[in-house]
């Protein structure tokens, strides 16, 4: 899988040193939360992380297979995600997108549990 810019993910910390927060990301890929993306509070911080622990992070370069990742970007809407669905709607068009996404959401879910009730009988 390739990671792209702005793509958010979740990774488990596979360990915390000086440097930064190690993270496995899926494939077996793993990436960097730099300390200085902690500004002045790293020494602090790094203590309210642990080995083991799942985290939400986003790609913010990705350059010969080297991965940096930020937590505190995650909201940032500069760094646009070209894998989630709803990038490329417009604030006009999001309501109604949503809405679609739901009653989509909502038919394959009875059909799923018409499909689970016929293979239980």
């Amino acid at each position: 899988m390739k990671y792209q810019v702005g793509q958010r993910v979740t990774g488990t910390i596979n360990n915390i040193s000086d440097l930064g927060i190690f993270v496995t990301l899926s494939h077996h890929k793993t990436g960097l939360v730099h300390h200085s993306d902690f500004g002045n509070n790293w020494l602090r911080e790094k203590s309210n992380y642990h080995v083991g622990e799942q985290i939400r992070l986003v790609i913010i370069h990705n350059y010969k297979g080297k991965i940096g990742l930020s937590k505190m970007r995650v909201n940032d809407p500069d760094l646009i995600d070209h894998t989630n669905s709803f990038s490329d709607t417009k604030k006009a068009d999001f309501t109604r997108v949503l809405s679609t996404t739901v009653s989509d959401a909502k038919k394959e879910i009875k059909k799923l549990e018409k499909d689970l009730i016929s293979y239980a009988n």
